[in-house]
């Protein structure tokens, strides 16, 4: 007698995308299902169509490492087989046909449109920092009020200088903004025409200037990678590229599902 499941037994939702390459025998996953509980990765299709799915408590994720990991593993591996449409992280089904209902068969057409906008094309990322050190000494060779309040600060006492201190904190943060904002704009306009898409992002580290996505054809890729190496030997010592991709088009289309009640 098969054992009936959990009360809380739900579907956690990844990906959706083509039908054709989960066929044949196709559709292992390597990646284990979110949680840590071993579950097992599998499709579930409608039509031309698939959901990459696997059990899952119906409850919320916490945006734990662990967790993001585990889904952006399962989306990536399904990458390289098909073309995917993110869905947002944390999205449980109560069940199978919820999925077949509310997703693949009633959203069939704009799911077919995103597939379309994201048809052979791949998210890469960009975040450019400063070399804190050259930033600064450009800063004062770019500045002349900066210099001069630099040399009458110098071996002048604290209080003496109090008001001197506080206008060259403030003529440094806005030569900084000035600088940080043309620097984005010329990474940006070399690599803006070989992407068909940007997505220009908060930047959350300290010197950070550029946080970027761009999605490109995938016959564009290498081109995009030699871009990016021929900026990075430009500005070696003076500007950081943390470079990564090909990704899923996180930024560009993420599917977010609302169960009906």
């Amino acid at each position: 007698m098969s054992q009936l499941p959990p009360a809380d037994a739900g579907v956690y939702v990844y990906c959706v995308a083509h039908a054709g390459p989960f066929q044949s025998g196709e559709a292992h996953f390597q990646a284990s299902g979110i949680g840590g509980r071993g579950d097992t990765v599998r499709v579930m299709e409608w039509q031309d169509l698939v959901a990459i799915v696997s059990n899952s408590p119906k409850a919320r994720y916490e945006l734990r490492r662990e967790y993001l990991i585990a889904h952006e593993q399962v989306v990536e591996e399904a990458m390289q087989r098909s073309d995917v449409l993110p869905v947002a992280f944390s999205t449980v089904a109560g069940k199978e046909a919820d999925v077949r209902e509310y997703l693949l068969k009633k959203r069939f057409d704009e799911l077919h449109a995103h597939l379309m906008d994201v048809k052979d094309r791949v998210e890469l990322g960009l975040k450019v920092l400063w070399n804190e050190e050259r930033l600064f000494a450009e800063v004062v060779v770019e500045n002349d009020d900066i210099r001069e309040l630099q040399q009458n600060i110098a071996g002048r006492p604290e209080d003496a200088s109090y008001y001197d201190r506080i206008q060259l904190g403030q003529l440094t943060e806005q030569a900084i903004s000035a600088k940080n904002e043309d620097e984005a704009e010329d990474v940006l306009s070399a690599l803006e025409p070989i992407a068909v898409a940007t997505q220009v992002n908060k930047n959350f580290m300290e010197r950070m200037f550029l946080n970027a996505a761009f999605l490109v054809d995938k016959s564009r890729e290498a081109d995009f990678d030699e871009r990016v190496r021929v900026l990075g030997e430009s500005n070696e010592g003076r500007l950081i590229f943390q470079y990564v991709g090909p990704l899923p088009p996180y930024n560009f289309v993420t599917i977010k599902v609302r169960w009906e009640e």
